[in-house]
């Protein structure tokens, strides 16, 4: 079934576990932020997956370059996935698909600013990523641009699981799902709601109706 990941782009630890309370259980996968990353490290990681391990966790480190070094750190501190550029080197590719193959941990490859998204995205399958994440760029998210654009094509391109993120909400949810979106990923559209937690639920409700799952938390 689809599942539901949620951003985390706070930039202190006590603001990222006061999100994941409001969300919490309404959704499957953590992702600690690239702007959370940042400011705290690693030990953003390791503090939400304390007080959550029952979900899964993604470090957003867009990784691109030192591949191994890299998703290695990540993996030893508790990510289940961690992402890597779609523009970055197969080389570097290679090497993160290979930590996470000695960690039991997962790869997930961001196609933001990726130019063939169709072309690239068969090449990393054929390369064995474990997901591939459509991402509208957050700085290009006001310009019109419609986060699905490239969804429906690349779904008929590979097999593999599909992310989408960036711009996605209650308004387009159903229509990620509907073009075969396996990761719906949301931070804003919970985060910035007047009721984080209703909004969380109301996702996850749509996304376990339109797969044929109902899970009562």
């Amino acid at each position: 079934m689809a599942r539901l990941q949620l951003a985390i782009d706070s930039t202190t630890i006590d603001d990222a576990l006061q999100l994941a309370q409001s969300a919490y259980p309404f959704f499957d996968i953590a992702e600690i932020g690239t702007p959370l990353l940042i400011e705290q490290g690693l030990a953003a990681l390791e503090a939400l997956r304390e007080r959550y391990p029952d979900r899964q966790f993604l470090a957003d480190t867009k990784i691109a370059d030192a591949g191994h070094l890299e998703a290695s750190s990540a993996f030893r501190r508790g990510a289940h996935l961690a992402t890597v550029l779609g523009v970055a080197d197969d080389i570097t590719i290679r090497a993160a698909l290979t930590a996470a193959e000695e960690h039991g941990a997962q790869i997930m490859i961001d196609m933001i600013h990726v130019t063939d998204v169709r072309q690239r995205a068969q090449q990393l399958e054929q390369m064995g990523v474990h997901a591939i994440c459509l991402h509208t760029a957050y700085d290009v998210q006001g310009t019109g641009i419609d986060p699905l654009a490239h969804l429906h094509d690349v779904r008929e391109a590979v097999q593999c699981p599909l992310a989408i993120a960036g711009g996605i909400g209650l308004d387009n949810v159903q229509a990620a799902l509907d073009m075969g979106a396996d990761i719906i990923v949301v931070g804003g559209g919970i985060a910035t709601a007047p009721d984080a937690r209703r909004a969380a639920e109301q996702l996850k409700r749509i996304i376990e109706t339109a797969t044929g799952h109902v899970d009562t938390p």
